[in-house]
This record gives C-alpha cells, sequence and structure tokens, in this order.
C-alpha cells in the first residue's frame, strides 16, 4: 500500500482528501503507529490488524491535549541537550585544531632538525671545495709570481741588450745573450697540478628514504584489537604473563608453585617445577626466570627442565629483563628487615649482569651514596605495559577496566579496550600482533592487534606503508619500577597493588 499526494508547485488553497491506492476510492483516514502510515481503514483491518492504528482525527486530538506540554519540555531539555552537544562539538573541534597544531609543529621540528643536518652536510662538502680551491689558487699565486719575476728579468736584459749592446765586451754580450735565452727557454708548467679538478657528483635523491627519514603519519583512531581466544588461567591474578610466540604464552599467578605454558584454545603444554618472580623471554627466545626461592636465575628448556645459571646469593631476584646490550637486569632484595621499611643493613639494588652472571654494574644508591634508588624494586619493567613496533604504549588501568593506547611521548589518544572488552586487566604481553592481556580473576584474552594504516592525501597518494611481513618484536615498556613484596623465610609474600608499594 502507498499513499499519493498530489503535488502542487504554486500551491493549493484548499486540502484534498487522500485516496488509498490499493483500495480505490477509500479515503485514507487512519494512521498506524507502528509503521508510521497512513492508510484506509480496510488496511488497517488486513496488511495492519496487529498494529497499534488509530484514525487520524483521533491521533491528531491525543497529541493536541498534551502538546504544549511536550513542547515545553522540548524547549526546556531537548533544546539544551542539543545545546550541550552543539557545545562539546565546539570544544571537540578546538581540541582536534590544537593536537593539529601540535603535531604540525613536532613535523616542523622534525623536519628543521632534518634540514639543519642536510646543511650540515652541505657545509662540509662546500669546505672541502674551498680547501681545494685555496690550496690550488696558493700554488697559482706561486707560479704566478714567479712568472712576474721572470718578466722582470726578461725585460731588464732585452733593455740591456738594446740599450748597451753597442758598447759590451764580447763576454758580456755572450753572457747577457745567454741568460736571456735561458730565461725564455725556461717553462713553468703549472697547469696539471694546480687546475682544480674537485667535483661534486650528487647522489640519487631517493623519495622512499625522505619520506622514511620524515618519518609516519598515522591514523591512532584505526589501531585496533580484534579478540581471537581466551581461556582461565586459574583463579587468582596473574601477575607474571610473558608471551614466547604469538601462539602460546607463560605465565604464573599468586597460587602457582611453578610456572605453567599455555597455548591459545585453552591448551596446557608444560609446567615448569619453579617459582619466580618474573620471566624474560630473550631475543634468541631463550626463557630466564628469578627463582626468589633458591636464590638464583635459572633458564627454563624445551625439554620441561629448570637449570640454574647464576646464584644471586644472599639476596634473592624478582624483577628480570633483558637489556639493549644482551645481558640482564635483575632486582634484588634480601629479608633482615621489613620490605617496605629496610635499614642501614638491608640491601635493596638493581644489577645489571651478562648471561652468565658476571656483574656489569650495581645501582643502589643516588650520587651521594646514602640515599637508596629503591625501596621495593620489585620489577624492571611494569607487568601491565607494553610497546609496538611503532613506539606507541598501551597500558593497562584495572581500576577503570580500561587500556590505553598512548604515543612514544607519553600522550593519551584513545581507549584502545573498554570495560566491555576487558576486565580489570592486570598484566599484558605483546608478541608480534598478538596481544595477551590477562584480568584479575585469572582470565586471558587473546587479541589481534593491528597496529598501523595507511594515510592518504586528499589526492590519494599514500603517505604511509604497511609493514606486514618484517614488524620487530615488541618488548615490554622499561624503564618503570613498580613494587610488590618479597618473599620471606620461604613464604609467599602477599600480592599488593602496583599503586600502594612505595619505591
Amino acid at each position: 500500500m502507498a499513499n499519493k499526494e498530489e503535488e502542487f508547485p504554486l500551491g493549493t488553497p484548499q486540502e484534498h482528501a487522500l485516496i488509498c491506492e490499493k483500495h480505490d476510492l477509500r479515503p485514507i483516514d487512519v494512521t498506524c503507529e507502528d509503521c508510521e502510515e497512513f492508510i484506509c481503514s480496510k488496511c488497517a483491518k488486513e496488511d495492519h490488524k496487529d498494529h497499534n492504528w488509530d484514525t487520524i482525527s483521533t491521533a491528531a486530538t491525543l497529541r493536541t491535549r498534551g502538546l504544549l506540554k511536550a513542547m515545553k519540555k522540548i524547549e526546556e531539555k531537548d533544546i539544551q541537550q542539543i545545546d550541550e552537544h552543539i557545545q562539546k562539538a565546539s570544544q571537540q573541534m578546538e581540541e582536534n585544531k590544537k593536537r593539529y597544531e601540535s603535531e604540525v609543529s613536532k613535523l616542523q621540528k622534525h623536519y628543521d632538525a632534518m634540514v639543519k643536518t642536510l646543511d650540515k652536510i652541505k657545509k662540509k662538502h662546500e669546505k672541502i671545495l674551498r680547501d681545494s680551491l685555496e690550496r690550488k689558487n696558493a700554488d697559482m699565486s706561486k707560479a704566478k709570481s714567479s712568472l712576474e719575476e721572470k718578466k722582470k728579468k726578461v725585460l731588464q736584459c732585452v733593455k740591456s741588450m738594446k740599450e748597451e749592446g753597442s758598447t759590451m765586451t764580447d763576454i758580456i754580450l755572450i753572457k747577457t745573450h745567454r741568460k736571456l735565452t735561458k730565461l725564455i727557454s725556461t717553462k713553468v708548467d703549472n697547469k696539471q697540478k694546480s687546475d682544480f679538478l674537485l667535483r661534486h657528483e650528487g647522489g640519487d635523491i631517493n623519495e622512499a628514504m625522505l619520506e622514511s627519514m620524515m618519518g609516519q603519519t598515522f591514523d591512532a583512531e584505526q589501531i585496533t584489537v580484534t579478540e581471537t581466544d581466551s581461556f582461565q588461567g586459574g583463579e587468582e591474578p596473574i601477575y607474571v604473563l610473558e608471551a614466547t610466540n604469538e601462539s602460546s604464552s607463560l605465565l604464573t599467578n599468586t597460587k602457582f608453585q611453578n610456572v605453567v605454558q599455555f597455548s591459545i584454545s585453552d591448551k596446557k603444554e608444560k609446567q615448569f617445577s619453579v617459582d619466580v618472580g618474573g620471566v624474560c623471554v630473550t631475543d634468541n627466545n631463550d626463557v630466564y626466570v628469578s627463582d626468589w626461592k633458591n636464590r638464583s636465575i635459572s633458564r627454563l628448556s624445551p625439554s620441561d627442565s629448570v637449570s640454574p645459571v647464576f646464584s644471586t646469593d644472599p639476596l634473592q631476584p624478582w624483577g628480570i629483563c633483558q637489556t639493549m646490550d644482551g645481558g640482564l637486569l635483575v632486582t634484588l632484595g634480601d629479608n633482615v628487615s621489613d620490605y617496605f621499611q629496610p635499614n642501614s643493613d638491608s640491601r635493596r639494588l638493581m644489577r645489571h649482569v651478562t648471561l652468565t652472571g658476571d656483574v656489569i654494574r650495581e645501582y643502589e644508591y643516588q650520587e651521594d651514596g646514602q640515599t637508596r634508588l629503591f625501596t621495593a624494586p620489585v620489577r624492571v619493567t611494569q607487568n601491565d605495559v607494553a610497546c609496538d613496533s611503532y613506539h606507541n604504549i598501551i597500558v593497562g588501568e584495572a581500576q577503570k577496566s580500561s587500556v590505553h593506547l598512548l604515543s612514544s611521548d607519553g600522550e593519551f589518544m584513545r581507549y584502545l579496550l573498554t570495560e566491555n572488552q576487558v576486565n580489570h586487566p592486570y598484566s599484558m604481553s605483546l608478541k608480534k600482533s598478538t596481544l595477551w592481556i590477562s584480568d584479575c580473576k585469572g582470565r586471558v584474552k587473546v587479541f589481534q592487534y593491528n597496529p598501523y594504516t595507511k594515510v592518504k592525501t586528499a589526492e590519494g597518494a599514500e603517505l604511509c606503508e604497511e609493514e606486514e611481513e618484517e614488524e620487530e618484536e615488541e618488548g615490554k615498556g622499561g624503564g618503570v619500577y613498580s613494587s610488590r613484596s618479597l618473599p620471606d623465610n620461604n613464604k609467599r609474600a602477599p600480592l599488593k597493588k602496583e599503586s600502594d608499594t612505595p619505591l
């Protein structure tokens, strides 16, 4: 059924009755509230019999009764809400402009740095050319002086021969002539060694390389995560979660007395009989753990065995992380005093060691040699921070059940996950494009992390290229220290919130 309204371009002084196209000669005098259509009475009985319909006049009368009240509500409440949205839109536009100006400023700063570097290189080449010019012209200046001196001597001989030749003795005449002949015959050829032969050969201007040097423009809004799997890793908070590859990870919680390796789809692959405070997977996929109970750093082998590598006795190791030089950073402490109130005999430090345990450096006190750097250096890196291959920072916020995406400068960009997708995130690990996140109840979710997008100009030219095949492995966020009570007298200490633990 369809209603047809006759159009009058110039308008009409009368309102003509609408006729139902489906049922000829039947006037349209009913409105269906469910379908929001105007129909005839026969349509109401046939096609809309189970719908909420009424006559047009009745529906209009009902609306008229509350019309003023409804209009007042719209004016007082709905319009106010619209105004608030308009204000928020204006504020967002202003915020967007500020962010744009900030990004353009960063771009200009980077561009200026590149130009400064290019100018430095240009000046270096100019100096090479200028130094060569000065050397060559210095040689030519000497040659010129020699020629001028030769010219002077030749002219003197010629003048002497012309003016005094008739009065010269034969011997003096012969000597003067020989001298003149010798001066004329002596040639000075400085052309070859004094020519300016230095040349500058311009290199290829590679646009792709220049774009790479300028950096990347990416759309943070299109950096996405998609849940691909989940499994239960116990019932307690998982304080260690370290991915070994894109399909499996190592984890432990406050109840486990070992390290368990899980794969995607809730498959428990293996477990290692060691009670750890931290796990580190190196670039070579070797797994090192801090065995606090035995006061040692151990290595987990593919055959499920645990092999001590070096001892940390009498100190207990907790946090562990690989360094850029291929060594390890290990946080250490003793239990001669309350862990959060160390006395003068207590040790609280971070130690930089080789993979075999040789000490490179220790960090325990500030420059004065007395003020402690740490109170409870449980971790080397936060267990709820990760960085992708483009230096974006991923941070879990347990209290508000969200995961934040920050720029490499630490600026908040957007929420990557909210409470509908993750419940009180406790620890995370990023391995290539797989993001593992555990919650406070032992649930582990696995996400596909898409860190990059192509940004195009209005003309469609690509500014960025997606690197799908050769992404660098992402590491945990480094340089951040948090605290958790170390075990005392071979008893596991109660887990404390990161925010409650002083350094």
